[in-house]
């Protein structure tokens, strides 16, 4: 190679240390050399000054990752629970230091409780505006969820017509007023909707009117359409938390068989039970059984708790019975608690769980579900931060991977007249160059099978 840029590249050595009782360290064979080969590129920049000179040898520049392709997430839906918190506002300089990703609340059932009275409730439309302003990926969840309907649109008795009427107006309302979206669940667990009424009842609103529609199917052709023809720049994707389930295969199967342009397959992870923490040989045969559709991966809502779970669904019934019973006698809601053993194992299964995912070439996205402990869902502290705002170690795990060994930063003086060769994560690069007592100051795209030189005139 005749030229050469001088990389001082800032990498993080992950200590070896012993992994909690709970969790066995994770042999991630191949990991590393799958993260080179699939998540970094090469390309040539090509620099001209502003009087179209190239840029002359010996010229200081420096590369710096701004912002990773890959979507490092987090839920921002949780933010009911932390709006009035006086840590709230330093707590999300530590979020928009580490993520680049957000997931935004939606639910019908807390923004029209009586029909015709719309409104976004303050704390999502808060996280939504930060989101925004600090130039955040957004996931809007969702357009739809037969669990996050008002009450007034389940009703038994009514017509499925006026169900479908209501639908429509609702979906089309918030494509046409939340442009700012980037991304859309379509309709999150469709597939579950033939088993709410075990629990729901059998004449639910939303499971007739899906009925009455021809299904899963055709319900998530229809919201796909109504999403091209409002938002056609923004991107749907469907979403489900049973992996194994074999309706989400059929809906996959059904989207590819009639065009429906599906932007990921989206799995939930939520792990506070025994029986769902998956291990190393269970997610990677998850992610190549998934792959097979030749359509991106999101892992929507990762779980990871900082405390004991429980054994089964049987014990986590027993424990959301015992949380309404707590709500409904006007009593402090049971919690389980974190603990500094807990928080180890949250932090080491996290750095073994993104190794992993950040390893496999569908994988494109990964949303931590759980924001802060402080009102995490079911009561399971799962949060990045503890219940007063704090970084949990699982923070520091995270942001010396995202942040430092998947992190690119180079500077040197060039060689060849005008040419920098980089390689690095894929992303958007802050470029600095020096020339004659003069700064420059620019940025540029490294993407996936770029085949040509990037042209750079200051």
């Amino acid at each position: 190679m005749k030229f050469a840029l001088f990389l001082c590249l800032s990498l993080f050595l992950f200590e070896t240390n012993s992994f909690g009782e709970n969790h066995t360290k994770w042999s991630l064979k191949g990991a590393e050399e799958r993260i080179e080969k699939y998540r970094k590129g090469n390309v040539e920049l090509e620099i001209y000054l502003p009087d179209g000179t190239l840029l002359p040898k010996g010229s200081l520049v420096e590369i710096e990752l701004q912002n990773h392709a890959f979507n490092f997430g987090i839920s921002l839906t949780q933010m009911h629970a932390i709006y009035d918190e006086p840590f709230r506002d330093n707590m999300l300089k530590y979020v928009d230091h580490l993520f680049n990703y957000n997931t935004i609340g939606f639910y019908w059932s807390a923004n029209e409780r009586e029909k015709g009275k719309w409104e976004l409730n303050k704390n999502y439309q808060f996280g939504l505006d930060w989101a925004l302003e600090n130039n955040k990926t957004v996931r809007g969840h969702p357009l739809l969820w037969h669990n996050s309907t008002p009450r007034w649109i389940n009703s038994e008795t009514r017509d499925v017509d006026e169900i479908h009427k209501d639908i429509l107006r609702h979906v089309r309302f918030l494509l046409s007023n939340y442009p700012q979206i980037d991304e859309w669940d379509l309709y999150n667990e469709a597939p579950s909707v033939t088993e709410i009424r075990d629990y729901i009842g059998q004449n639910h609103g939303v499971a007739r009117w899906m009925d009455s529609r021809g299904g899963q199917g055709p319900v998530v052709k229809m919201l796909s359409d109504e999403l091209q023809a409002i938002q056609p720049q923004a991107k749907g994707l469907i979403n489900h938390f049973q992996y194994e389930h074999e309706d989400y295969h059929e809906l996959i199967s059904y989207c590819i068989d009639n065009d429906i342009p599906i932007k990921s397959i989206g799995i939930q992870a939520h792990m506070q039970e025994d029986s769902n923490i998956w291990s190393e040989e269970v997610m990677w045969n998850l992610l190549e059984d998934y792959s097979k559709y030749d359509i991106p991966i999101d892992l929507t809502e990762v779980t990871i708790c900082s405390c004991e779970t429980v054994a089964d669904w049987k014990e986590m019934r027993a424990w959301q019975d015992s949380i309404k019973e707590a709500r409904r006698a006007g009593k402090e809601k049971p919690k389980r608690q974190t603990s500094s053993k807990y928080e180890k194992y949250q932090a080491e299964y996290a750095h073994d769980f993104y190794t992993l995912a950040f390893s496999h070439p569908a994988v494109k996205t990964i949303v931590l579900w759980a924001l802060s402990d402080k009102g995490s869902w079911r009561e399971f502290p799962a949060g990045v931060f503890d219940d007063k705002g704090k970084p949990k170690p699982i923070y520091h795990t995270l942001n010396k991977l995202i942040k430092n060994k998947w992190h690119t930063h180079a500077k040197g003086k060039i060689i060849v007249e005008g040419q920098v060769p980089v390689r690095g994560f894929y992303g958007t690069y802050l470029l600095k160059i020096k020339h004659q007592n003069k700064s420059y100051t620019t940025s540029f795209d490294l993407i996936e099978n770029l085949d040509e030189s990037i042209k750079i005139n200051l």
